[in-house]
């Protein structure tokens, strides 16, 4: 499932996209966002209703998975033995963290190859009633990659077939279907752009992107650290 949808690349560019514009965003450049998006924070964030991981154990108390958040822990067999999850059981989870952490003074097996075997849910998605739902800043950031993608796109589409660069896009004189900010800020970032070209030339990412995601890039704490 995408992070974002026509809809939410419309309202970010103000505008309404004809249906062969809707295809190309919705099979081009959502994914394209997503994509870096996902690669930039390190993992999938789309919704996955069974993920398995098999770990070596680390002798410690703490077992980070990949994915986060976590929806709901399948099963976690160690050494042939089934766990289970409950304060005063086997192991509790820390959903947001993707961390599972043995209770009590117990810890993951000593180091051994590939012997335990870890079967969960994670992800967001609006649309199953288990997950999280997909956070609004993730649905803007995803909308509006996509839209400076678009735009890029039709700019190049435009130059190629009439040998020119169309301006309409940066200077909101003409067509209003590719009207787009000149600058943007945020913090200490602050771009400002003469055309549209020299969007293309930017990052798929730029340092607002950045500053927005990077909360959803995986923090790993030391086991002391969790619990207070």
């Amino acid at each position: 499932m995408a992070l974002s949808s026509v809809s939410n690349v419309e309202k970010v560019l103000g505008v309404d996209l004809s249906s062969n514009d809707e295809t190309s965003v919705t099979n081009i450049f959502i994914p394209a966002a997503d994509a870096a998006i996902e690669n930039y924070v390190g993992y999938s964030l789309n919704y996955e209703a069974s993920i398995s991981e098999t770990i070596d154990g680390n002798a410690d108390d703490s077992i980070y998975l990949k994915r986060i958040p976590i929806v709901s822990v399948t099963s976690i067999v160690e050494d042939g033995v089934t766990l289970t999850e409950g304060n005063s059981e086997d192991y509790v989870v820390y959903k947001q963290l993707g961390l599972i952490k043995r209770t009590g003074l117990q810890q993951w097996s000593t180091q051994r190859l590939q012997n335990i075997v870890i079967t969960y849910v994670a992800g967001y998605s609006d649309s199953e009633a288990t997950a999280e739902d997909i956070p609004e800043d993730l649905k803007y950031i995803s909308a509006r990659i996509a839209g400076r993608l678009f735009i890029s796109s039709a700019s190049l589409a435009t130059q190629q077939s009439t040998g020119e660069v169309s301006t309409n896009i940066a200077d909101n004189t003409t067509d209003s279907k590719f009207q787009m900010v000149k600058s943007e800020s945020l913090g200490d970032y602050k771009a400002e752009y003469e055309s549209v070209l020299d969007q293309m030339h930017q990052e798929v990412l730029n340092p607002a992107d950045k500053q927005i995601l990077s909360k959803y890039k995986k923090q790993y704490f030391t086991s002391a650290s969790i619990l207070d």
